[in-house]
């Protein structure tokens, strides 16, 4: 599981164009959920708070691993979205970057590491970064 922490919303908003920006936002399902920084609460946390400020929100996407090719294959973006806010990993990121090229990425989570289960016994541990 990766471990993950919320960005400040100001940090998400700064990146963001109130004017030109039409956004999609994509979530994990999985590990962010698990993390208390995604899942479907914390999208809707964001896309109401977007919106209150102006934002122009078009659509979301609750993913069950959006770092996996294949759970994005049904994901099609409206015409008009050119900028993606994601709810994941790092690799979430660059996966939805591969699978839409011409849209701005803005992570609202950053990596911290991940939780690894020894599979002899089971005993778990933090490997990663500390920010």
């Amino acid at each position: 599981m990766n471990r993950t922490r919320a960005v400040k919303y100001e940090v998400v908003a700064e990146q963001l164009d109130k004017d030109k920006d039409v956004i999609s936002l994509i979530g994990c399902n999985t590990c962010t959920r698990l993390a208390k920084t995604g899942g479907a609460e914390k999208m809707r946390e964001l896309a109401l708070k977007l919106k209150e400020d102006g934002y122009q929100i078009k659509d979301g996407f609750l993913i069950t691993l959006p770092c996996w090719d294949h759970c994005l294959e049904n994901v099609t973006l409206h015409s008009v979205v050119n900028t993606v806010i994601v709810s994941g990993c790092s690799c979430a990121c660059a996966n939805i970057a591969v699978r839409f090229p011409d849209v701005k990425i803005v992570p609202a989570v950053l990596d911290r590491g991940a939780l690894v289960e020894d599979p002899m016994t089971h005993k778990k541990t933090f490997r990663g970064t500390k920010r």
